[in-house]
């Protein structure tokens, strides 16, 4: 069973499953949703792991928070909003590496977020996080078929400024994925994602005129395109 103390955040149609890839590996996580039903299902099928009440002082324990959200202005508002969890999160402390004889820094908490948000918004939020100590991590997430998340066959697009924050976030991101891949600093990731849901609606847009090219021609040709070539474009 791991050590870390790891906090996440959105139990939607990604979150639910991809925090499940977790709980399955023996983590225990400490989880909030908007929705509370969300919340009571997961702890209740993955009895080791428990709601974050009150929220903000259940987090502050936190090794890694993992966010899963609908975009980049909610994970904003999750972590340094009005009543965002940032200044609850633990700080990393930096110190003189002639008195810790060990290192120079000891590490808060890191933060994970997985949503498909702007790479603007990520660094901008970033930046923000680091006058608390706090490092971000950007992983957006893609899948090569339906469902794969579901499976820990996750694709994980990752962006980092700190190599001891992504040292420290690799082990979970393995979990719950198939394929990782460093981009490179904070955002990269977010950029990446960007890229490929735009080559993603390109092959939806061309599947789209083949179809109606193949109707004009032969009533058979689109059921032909979709089934004998299995011609599969997943976001």
């Amino acid at each position: 069973m791991s050590t870390l103390i790891v906090g996440w955040i959105g139990l939607g149609n990604a979150g639910f499953p991809m925090a499940a890839n977790l709980a399955k590996a023996d983590y225990s996580l400490l989880v909030h949703d908007v929705d509370p039903d969300r919340e009571i299902k997961f702890v209740a099928e993955y009895p080791k792991c428990r709601v974050a009440i009150p929220r903000e002082e259940a987090f502050k324990a936190c090794d890694v928070i993992i966010t899963m959200l609908p975009n980049g202005k909610t994970v904003q508002d999750v972590l340094i909003g009005d009543h965002g969890i940032g200044r609850s999160l633990r700080a990393g402390i930096y110190m003189s590496a002639q008195i810790t004889r060990v290192a120079d820094h000891v590490q808060g908490t890191v933060v994970i977020d997985t949503s498909s948000s702007s790479p603007m918004d990520t660094r901008a939020l970033g930046a923000e996080l680091r006058k608390l100590s706090i490092d971000l991590v950007d992983s957006p997430i893609t899948q090569e078929a339906l469902h794969a998340i579901d499976q820990a066959g996750a694709t994980l697009m990752v962006g980092s400024d700190s190599q001891s924050a992504l040292e420290k976030a690799m082990p979970l991101l393995r979990t719950m994925s198939r394929h990782i891949f460093v981009m490179g600093g904070l955002g990269s990731g977010h950029i990446m994602k960007t890229l490929n849901n735009y080559v993603s609606v390109g092959s939806i847009l061309a599947l789209c005129d083949a179809l109606v090219a193949g109707k004009s021609s032969s009533r058979k040709a689109p059921f032909c395109l979709l089934t004998a070539y299995q011609v599969k474009s997943w976001a």
